[in-house]
Order: C-alpha cells, then sequence, then structure tokens
C-alpha cells in the first residue's frame, strides 16, 4: 500500500521518467528472448515483408510449431503499414502546438499538471530554456513530418500495433517532458513578467549540435530515399555506420537534454531518460539492420561498421 501511495505522489517528470525507463527496460527483455521469438515481436519495415510470419512459422520444428503458431497469431493480430510512421510526428507537432497554446491561453490543464510538478520541488530550468526546448522539439516533429509526407519512401512492409502504440505514447510523453521540469519559471511567467535573458551563451554549444545533428539526419533521410529499395548505403557516414541518422537521433535528444537542463544539474532528467529509450529501442533495430545487411550483402560488406555508436556499438 505505501509503495502504490509513493506511485501516486510521484511528479509528472518522473511519470515521465518511469515511462521511459520500463519502455527500454521491455526492448532489452525482447532482446533477450529466443532469435525467432525476438524477430517476431521487433522486426519491421524491409526486415519483415508481407507474410514473414507464416515462412518462420513453416520454418520451424515440429516441437516448436505450436509456441511459433501462438505467437505468430499474437503479432499477426493488429498489423499496421510501416508508414503508419506519419502518425508519431502528427502527433508531436500537434502537441507541440497543443502545449504552446495552453501556455498563451493559462489553460486548465496545463495549470493542473504545472502546479502538480511544483508542489514535489526541485529546481526549475529558465524561461528561456522552456522557449528554446519547445522551438526544437517542434521544429524537429516539423521535419519529420515533412520528410515522411515528401522524402520518405513507404513500402507495404508491416509492423506490429504495439510498436505504432508505443510510439504514440513515447512522443506524447516527450512533448511534456521537454517543459515539464521548467513548471515553476511556468508559473512564475504567469503571475509576472519574465525576468532575466531569454537566451543564455551556455544554450551555445547545444544548440550547435542540435543544428549539426538535424541537418546530418535530413542529409541521410535524403540520400536513404534516393535508393533503390534495399539497396546497401554506401555514402558519407554509412561507410562508417550502419545507421547514422539513428546516431542523430540520439545527439538531438542529448543536445535537448543539455539545452533544458535546470541550474545545477548537467542534463535535463525527462529528456535524458527519454534519450535513453531512444538509444535502446534504435540500437536494437540498427543491430538487427546490420544483421540483415550482412545476410543480405555478405558480413564482409559491413564488418568494420559500427551499428550506431562509433568506438562503442
Amino acid at each position: 500500500m505505501d509503495r502504490l501511495d509513493d506511485l501516486i505522489q510521484l511528479a509528472p517528470s518522473q511519470w515521465c521518467q518511469l515511462f521511459f525507463l520500463l519502455s527500454a527496460g521491455l526492448i532489452i527483455v525482447i532482446q533477450a528472448l529466443p532469435k525467432d521469438v525476438r524477430s517476431a515481436l521487433m522486426n519491421y519495415g524491409a526486415r519483415r515483408p508481407p507474410g514473414a510470419d507464416q515462412k518462420q512459422a513453416q520454418s520451424q520444428s515440429q516441437s516448436q510449431t505450436t509456441i511459433w503458431a501462438l505467437l505468430a497469431k499474437l503479432t499477426e493480430f493488429g498489423q499496421v503499414p510501416h508508414s503508419w510512421f506519419l502518425h508519431f510526428y502528427i502527433v508531436s507537432v500537434s502537441l507541440s502546438g497543443f502545449w504552446a497554446w495552453q501556455y498563451i491561453q493559462k489553460g486548465s490543464l496545463m495549470r493542473s499538471v504545472v502546479l502538480l510538478q511544483d508542489r514535489n520541488g526541485g529546481p526549475s530550468m529558465e524561461l528561456g530554456q522552456v522557449y528554446v526546448a519547445w522551438l526544437l522539439m517542434a521544429m524537429q516533429g516539423l521535419r519529420r513530418l515533412y520528410e515522411s509526407l515528401y522524402v520518405s519512401k513507404h513500402g507495404k512492409s508491416p509492423m506490429w500495433v504495439v510498436h505504432w502504440a508505443l510510439g504514440l505514447v513515447y512522443y506524447t510523453t516527450m512533448s511534456l517532458s521537454v517543459w515539464i521540469e521548467g513548471s515553476g519559471a511556468i508559473h512564475e511567467s504567469w503571475v509576472s513578467l519574465p525576468q532575466g535573458k531569454l537566451l543564455t551563451s551556455s544554450m551555445a554549444l547545444p544548440v550547435a549540435l542540435y543544428a549539426m545533428a538535424f541537418y546530418k539526419q535530413n542529409q541521410c533521410h535524403q540520400y536513404l530515399a534516393s535508393l533503390e529499395k534495399y539497396t546497401l548505403p554506401d555514402d558519407g557516414w554509412f561507410r562508417f555506420i550502419v545507421c547514422p541518422h539513428y546516431t542523430c537521433e540520439c545527439l538531438l535528444y542529448l543536445a535537448l537534454s543539455r539545452v533544458a537542463a535546470p541550474p545545477g544539474q548537467l542534463f535535463n532528467k525527462s529528456i535524458l531518460f527519454g534519450l535513453i529509450f531512444v538509444a535502446v529501442n534504435l540500437g536494437a533495430t540498427a543491430s538487427g539492420t546490420k544483421k540483415w545487411y550482412a545476410e543480405k550483402f555478405g558480413t564482409d560488406k559491413v564488418a568494420n561498421r559500427w551499428c550506431m555508436v562509433p568506438f562503442v556499438f
């Protein structure tokens, strides 16, 4: 009962962190499962072409058929097109706009969340940090929305509906995480005129990192879209990293967590926990992509490439 009370008393920022941590833990647990089970739960896009579940089910030994059949049925339920990734960025952009409107209007929902966060104390981001973090998140959402509509080539390969649902919850939670630790500054700005500078010199380096990763990720997506279907990427960062666009995604959130760090802290914890989930999730996908490349194009073609993080992974 005491533990339940402790959960109820968690601040909104801690709920965000808990979601990111549990989601990352789920991905790690899935990676520890047998290969066939892991593939059924995690693979999508080129690594999960239409009919893949049925083909794998037929290839199982007699002793595994029942287990695989049950799992195949589970993962076949609610298959959605890979192109539904578009929904993630619609949600991200919409919520960036929604929270901006709530702030301007002093909306009841944002006010309730702000008061709940303030009740738990702790240092608050400066108001300028809130503005910049919100703007950078909105820019990322807008660019990814544009790319999904006009750049990316979406095939007919499916993904499990659970992937889609998790992505929607992730972007919903991240839209809250970019400003939640600035609740004190937000509340203060509602009752008096903002004081101090909105922009500080400490933002320069993380904003520069964000700009570099923002540009490079777009460049990677443009390049991938220019390739013929299922071609091995071998230009630019792709010569050294299997999924450099994932590397850029991690750098974007690292920069955001630094931009939004409350006074006395190196990073914004809520965004940093979001980065942990992103790194685990995309790391698992990058690892699977490298294995798929090795099977399709030969191990020697990708043997000297890092999956996602140079010199580490």
